[in-house]
């Protein structure tokens, strides 16, 4: 009778390689910033960064403020919408453009925080 304590082994995925990096001050700390933004330990991080798979970073609350503006938006749209079906495209025009501007704004000022 075979008793198993504990995980299961690893058997070929094990990782059992090792390479030895450096890097500067500021090279050390973007990796912590960047690894931790991303959920992940550094060795993970740049592990997968090395293989060139994609790493997603989790949102910082200034984004995430900004995508529940966008999402504040949306009863707004609605009403316009009704408005307009209702009283004609004219009666909307400037609700319509004010909310496209925010629209734009917010789009452009989360792009900024991506591109970073």
């Amino acid at each position: 009778m075979d008793k198993s304590n504990g995980r299961p082994r690893l058997g070929s995925a094990k990782r059992d390689r090792y390479v030895k990096i450096s890097f500067n001050d500021g090279e050390y700390d973007r990796v912590d910033i960047l690894s931790a933004k991303a959920g992940m330990n550094k060795a993970e991080y740049v592990r997968i960064r090395a293989l060139e798979d994609v790493i997603i970073a989790f949102l910082s609350d200034e984004e995430k403020a900004l995508i529940h503006e966008l999402k504040k938006l949306g009863p707004n749209l609605n009403q316009i919408a009704h408005t307009g079906n209702t009283e004609g495209l004219t009666a909307i025009e400037d609700k319509a453009n004010f909310c496209l501007d925010m629209v734009a704004d917010i789009l452009i000022n989360l792009k900024k925080r991506t591109q970073r």
